[in-house]
């Protein structure tokens, strides 16, 4: 079976008042003692597999969980009586197919199972119903244990245990509004993971394959492309607002969320309603998530290339100020939750719409590769804010194509594809030296060997010009694979 499921965290701040109005539910209360398992190579976790037996109360399950998309899990438990078992019990699940290669890296003799951590938890929940939907509220107070070092656990989590995705939405977002809670992907799994390998941070997340059908409709495609957007995600942002992150979920979240901003700008009209809204509060986030990193990014590539160059400076000019915002706080806001909330609900509703996906995708490509081509006769007499437009519109059919690739043969696909990713390549580093220009001629009255930086980017900026100009008539003479 499945289990739809969101866990949130609850601020520090917030907890006391959190704990009263949960008590006013009058809960059941709940012992929980689990108890994970693995390979000593970690085969489960790296196919984000969770193998527990757990003692709730009395009794020991047995539960496999394997991910299906960003909220939605498949679950096995099975009951083993009041005993503790000797072993983890592997048979009930190899007369399922599908299961028994889920399960056949840890099948082998040489690759035991093996006890990784452990989890005490105190659970308190109760049932809210909605219409004729049920939603299990489990507050979950505690701790998990690898060895020596310990973890706490504090969270909520809202299961869907019947009925709809709306009401189950619904039933979260005045504990957002009220406490700010705020969302959180990983599991207990994932962090006694974490905890008993010592790591700081959970794995980075990738954007993953989506595949679309030729008979699924607009509307449910572009679900579809949310779900996976959101599936890339959720992973990242729970790491960085967890404060529990590297430069690279950082940079996922950023291109997670440019590629839903991106099917929202060209396939939003599938959607039955108004997703402007969605454009603008994605925007706001991804400006506000970038700054620091455009920063670091440009540092990285810039300085080797002017060190290379004999550059008398080797570092960005320093910021007018040096205000480091917060951007944990970005994904504990109970505006970025509840966004979050509305884009997980659309992508798990039934979609309406009746027009053919190929037919209207067709339409949006034909327009977006036009207007790339417009740009091939005069690139370099196009103005500044014209090239970034540009490099957005580039940027934007990349993500539109990757999102319908599924619908194609990739024989066909992979020519334009070849031609499309230079030009992309090109735009992004041209951007990259006039966001740097803006900086160094901000130092020259304090740094006058920034005037050797601004001649050398003067001269990359031209160079690289004649190479897009290049790049854009091999584009405009892409074969365009969906006609």
């Amino acid at each position: 079976m499945s289990e739809i499921e969101l866990k949130f965290q609850i601020p520090a701040q917030k907890h006391k008042a959190f704990c009263l109005a949960f008590q006013r539910k009058k809960p059941e209360t709940v012992q929980l003692q689990a108890k994970y398992f693995d390979t000593a190579d970690c085969c489960l976790q790296q196919r984000k597999i969770a193998l527990r037996q757990r003692l709730e109360n009395h009794t020991w399950m047995q539960t496999l969980k394997a991910p299906k998309n960003a909220i939605e899990r498949l679950e096995i438990e099975s009951e083993l009586g009041e005993q503790e078992p000797a072993a983890i019990d592997l048979a009930m699940y190899l007369q399922d197919a599908k299961l028994k290669k889920l399960l056949e890296p840890v099948l082998q003799p040489q690759n035991p199972l093996q006890l990784q951590f452990e989890t005490r938890v105190q659970r308190q929940r109760f049932i809210q119903k909605i219409a004729d939907s049920e939603i299990e509220l489990a507050f979950d107070q505690g701790e998990i244990i690898a060895g020596q070092r310990s973890a706490p656990v504090n969270e909520i989590e809202f299961e869907l245990k019947q009925g709809s995705i709306h009401a189950l939405i619904q039933s979260v977002q005045p504990w957002v509004e009220k406490y700010q809670i705020w969302l959180d992907s990983s599991s207990k799994a994932l962090k006694g993971q974490m905890l008993q390998q010592a790591l700081q941070a959970a794995p980075v997340q990738y954007q993953s394959s989506l595949a679309l059908h030729a008979d699924d409709h607009v509307g449910a495609a572009l679900a579809k492309i949310i779900a996976n957007c959101l599936e890339h995600l959720l992973p990242n942002s729970s790491a960085i607002a967890g404060q529990q992150y590297e430069a690279g979920h950082v940079h996922q979240a950023r291109v997670a969320i440019r590629r839903m901003r991106s099917a929202l700008k060209t396939f939003g009209q599938w959607a039955g309603r108004d997703t402007q809204a969605w454009q603008d509060q994605l925007a706001e986030l991804f400006r506000q998530l970038g700054a620091t990193r455009d920063r670091d990014a440009l540092a990285a590539s810039l300085i080797p290339q002017l060190q290379l160059a004999g550059s008398p400076v080797s570092e960005l000019p320093a910021q007018a100020e040096a205000v480091e915002e917060d951007i944990s706080a970005l994904f504990r806001a109970p505006k970025t939750t509840l966004l979050l909330l509305e884009l997980i609900e659309f992508s798990h509703q039934p979609q309406d719409g009746k027009s053919r996906l190929k037919k209207q995708s067709r339409k949006q490509l034909n327009k977006m590769h036009q207007q790339i081509c417009q740009a091939e006769s005069a690139f370099e007499q196009l103005q500044a804010e014209e090239k970034h437009r540009l490099r957005k519109r580039v940027k934007r059919l990349r993500y539109s194509v990757e999102f319908i690739a599924s619908l194609y043969p990739q024989s066909a696909m992979k020519p334009y594809l070849k031609a499309l990713k230079p030009l992309q390549e090109s735009l992004g580093r041209f951007n990259d030296l006039t966001v740097a220009q803006a900086l160094f001629e901000k130092s020259v009255s304090q740094q006058p060997q920034s005037w050797f930086v601004l001649g050398w980017i003067a001269a990359e900026q031209h160079h690289i010009e004649q190479q897009i100009q290049q790049e854009l008539t091999a584009f405009c003479q892409a074969q365009c694979f969906w006609k």
